[in-house]
């Protein structure tokens, strides 16, 4: 009689099924886990940027005895400033000393026209490449999908006025304040009632509604369409491109006009003429998006906080982009 051996029994198809079946909904319970890590450590980290560029500017102004300027122009209009911005200012106070160095070599065209080098030139007449297209990490939020470079023309299709057609991206703009509403800031200190306008010179006194309360930073995402819908506006770290419609000089700035809220999106293109959703600030992140206060705290601001629709009416977005409406600021 054949003795009886014990054979190995493989998996049946059935069994195989169920074991795939049983993996994929572990992979579909724990996918989604995993990109929320991803985007609290992106949130982290663009905080952590904001944070840095919260030092440096109180570095500027423990050195200077006031914050940059929030871009470089001509207050009556008739020459055009070198149209360097505030980022470019502190350079060297996140650690960019080289690169800001970098600018004295290179020759362009005064705003009164003929040569001119370094900071006396027009930002926007060095012929390209130049430094001026240089992405810089702190100036942008991991969760923004844009590419390193802007290029003229953007997808409105306004066109930068000069040499230089490409600028290093950035996703933080400052806060030009709460009453700009289509036309240019064109006087000094005066244009809007935030903390960076067009030779702006604000001194941390002048914010007598409290650092602690007053927005200096904001969040812009990439411009985008989706859906039908516009969003976000495109920033440059080193200023603005002109300064003769909204959507240039919003590339360094933002505002929170009435109408202009947090993460706003339209049906209509930003134009010279209707400038929004490019003015204003939005960010990547689910909900909101981070914003630098005066003190220098961070902090994450919903994107259902109060905020005015009527020019004329101010809530509390509008009161936390002013440095001297003198309004409370409850909760938000």
């Amino acid at each position: 009689m054949r003795p009886i051996t014990n054979r190995p029994r493989g998996f049946t198809l059935i069994e195989l099924l169920v074991v795939i079946a049983i993996i994929a909904v572990l992979i579909a319970l724990l996918l989604p886990a995993v990109q929320q890590a991803r985007e609290a450590a992106r949130r982290t980290q663009c905080k952590s940027s904001l944070k840095q560029i919260g030092i440096a500017l109180h570095n500027y102004h423990e050195t200077a005895n006031t914050l940059p300027f929030g871009w470089a122009g001509d207050p009556s209009g008739a020459n055009k400033g070198g149209r360097w911005g505030w980022g470019s200012m502190i350079l060297p106070n996140i650690d960019q000393a080289p690169l800001y160095n970098s600018f004295s070599s290179f020759t362009g065209t005064s705003p009164l026209g003929g040569a001119a080098t370094g900071f006396s030139a027009m930002m926007t007449s060095f012929p390209m490449p130049n430094p001026l297209q240089t992405n810089l990490a702190v100036f942008r939020c991991p969760s923004d999908s844009g590419s390193t470079l802007v290029t003229s023309p953007l997808s409105n299709g306004y066109s930068v006025s000069g040499t230089t057609t490409q600028f290093g991206r950035s996703n933080y703009a400052g806060v030009v304040g709460s009453v700009v509403n289509g036309s240019i800031p064109t006087t000094s200190n005066g244009a809007g009632n935030g903390a960076f306008s067009q030779n702006s010179k604000r001194n941390f006194r002048d914010f007598t509604d409290g650092l602690s309360n007053t927005f200096l930073v904001g969040e812009k995402r990439s411009a985008g369409l989706a859906g039908g819908q516009y969003y976000g506006g495109d920033v440059i770290w080193a200023g603005v491109p002109d300064e003769t419609a909204a959507p240039p000089f919003a590339m360094h700035v933002g505002d929170c006009s009435p109408g202009d809220t947090l993460n706003i999106k339209t049906a209509t293109a930003p134009t010279p003429t209707t400038y929004i959703p490019y003015s204003g600030f939005s960010s990547s992140h689910v909900g909101g998006g981070h914003f630098l206060m005066g003190d220098g705290a961070v902090r994450f601001i919903s994107e259902n906080i109060a905020s005015a629709q009527t020019v004329g009416v101010a809530l509390t977005y509008q009161n936390l982009a002013s440095v001297n409406d003198g309004q409370v600021i409850g909760d938000y």
